[in-house]
């Protein structure tokens, strides 16, 4: 099993959306990497994202790109400060491949807590649109690659 941790698209400031939709930047960013991601062919069965415009906004041009519009799902525990075992337990039962549209730092301490047992090491910083592949082995989770606009940019 894969999971891609996918922080969401760089979002506008709350004064200037008080929801903090994407902005302009993000949108063509996240579009740019997720049309390379598509090309990577990865099998996705659903997208989680938390419900907060800017993750949502996210989802949508992932699911959108992917062709998959209709697997995005709204789910619970997601938020930037929520406890990451809900998350973990929910993973457990799952067989096939997830994308977590989501936060810092959650996403952050979501990574830690898969692949060290404990969620307060910070392995990797993550990205506005970038990718974080894990993957599953038996119990045990392993970074696979990681996928950043850089990364685009150098290809």
């Amino acid at each position: 099993m894969y999971l891609y941790l996918i922080q969401h698209a760089l979002s506008k400031s709350k004064e200037e959306d008080p929801e903090r939709g994407i902005t302009d930047t993000g949108k063509a960013e996240t579009e740019k990497i997720a049309q390379y991601f598509k090309s990577l062919n990865p099998e996705i069965h659903v997208i989680w994202q938390s419900g907060k415009k800017r993750a949502k906004e996210t989802a949508e041009i992932f699911a959108h790109i992917l062709g998959i519009d209709n697997r995005i799902l709204k789910h619970t525990g997601l938020s930037p400060n929520d406890p990451v075992e809900p998350v973990t337990s929910a993973l457990e039962k799952m067989h096939k491949d997830v994308i977590i549209m989501g936060h810092l730092p959650f996403l952050s301490r979501l990574m830690s807590y898969l692949t060290t047992g404990t969620d307060s090491c910070q392995i990797i910083k993550f990205e506005n649109s970038g990718i974080i592949c894990l993957k599953r082995n038996d119990e045990q989770w392993k970074i696979n690659w990681i996928l950043s606009q850089e990364n685009i940019r150098r290809s």
